[in-house]
């Protein structure tokens, strides 16, 4: 790799033009050279006006996909990519003055084909507040735990070399949620080394509402089925039953947890746990429901 690779930033969005403006003006200070940087923004679908949201810069380009999925996006503005690195964020996120240097330092320093940035969650005041707050400055983004237990990096912050993108393919656009996951463990699975830096950082509000906690957990909970289910029915059921436990396990484990700390806090955490756990349950056991009774494929027997 040379030694400044030009790299292409990725970044779908759909009706969050205050997000991409925040996300769009860090990038526009960043402290890599900036004629080895093209910013490829795809609108996926919004009924918002996110065009406003784009600097007059000829290094940013707008998109559109009305194609719906971030996978869907991301895909797009893979086909419009250039030079030798791929840098993946999502537009609520605000990525450091130093995130697109030392996200490369990290890949040209190792071995490997992708690396995962830190993310690190804000909240509204000094600290979080609210469960959901609360929930979120432990589970939000632990990144380093993704990559080193579970072998996958999330797209909020993510440096794929291209020709390790061209070799592993595009990500799946079915996927309404786990396509990092699904593309992090096809790039293992063909002898691809994924790793952790640090130092390469973007910020991400923390969820501050039991709806907007629910979505996700809604939305997590399909995505894990759709990952899962290709082990089966029986394995599917047996992950979300697992997830289920673990929502009833966290209120004896809450107790020796580093974190949070104070005791108003741990309660507030592990309602939210259980909160998320039973919704992402609820996904997984929908979308196995929705496979059995979806029809069989054209041709085959009925009892």
């Amino acid at each position: 790799m040379a030694e400044d690779p030009h790299v292409t930033v990725v970044i779908p969005v759909f009706d969050d033009p205050d997000g991409l403006r925040r996300c769009t003006e860090a990038l526009l200070d960043q402290t890599y050279r900036p004629d080895r940087v093209l910013v490829v923004v795809v609108d996926n679908g919004s009924t918002l006006d996110v065009a406003e949201s784009m600097p007059n810069d000829p290094r940013f380009v707008l998109l559109h996909e009305p194609r719906p999925g971030s996978y869907t996006a991301r895909n797009t503005a893979m086909a419009a990519a250039t030079g030798e690195v791929l840098a993946f964020t999502d537009a609520d996120c605000t990525p450091a003055r130093d995130w697109l240097a030392e996200g490369i330092v990290a890949l040209r320093a190792s071995d490997c084909d992708a690396v995962g940035g830190a993310v690190r969650m804000t909240f509204r005041g000094d600290r979080p507040k609210t469960a959901p707050e609360i929930f979120e400055s432990v589970e939000g983004f632990p990144q380093q735990r993704y990559i080193e237990r579970d072998g996958f990096a999330v797209t909020a912050n993510l440096f794929v070399r291209a020709d390790a993108m061209r070799k592993v393919g595009p990500f799946d656009s079915s996927l309404r949620s786990g396509g990092d996951m699904q593309w992090c463990h096809r790039l293992r699975g063909c002898g691809g080394k994924l790793g952790y830096a640090p130092l390469a950082l973007v910020e991400h509000p923390a969820r501050t509402t039991w709806t907007d906690l629910g979505r996700k957990a809604l939305r997590v909970g399909r995505g894990l089925a759709e990952h899962r289910g290709v082990g089966g029915k029986r394995a599917l059921a047996r992950a979300a039953l697992s997830d289920l436990r673990a929502g009833t396990a966290v209120w004896r484990r809450v107790w020796h947890a580093a974190e949070p700390v104070r005791r108003d806090d741990k309660i507030r955490y592990a309602t939210a746990f259980s909160y998320v756990r039973v919704l992402r349950t609820y996904g997984q056991l929908a979308k196995l429901s929705e496979s059995r009774s979806a029809p069989p494929p054209e041709g085959t027997k009925q009892p």
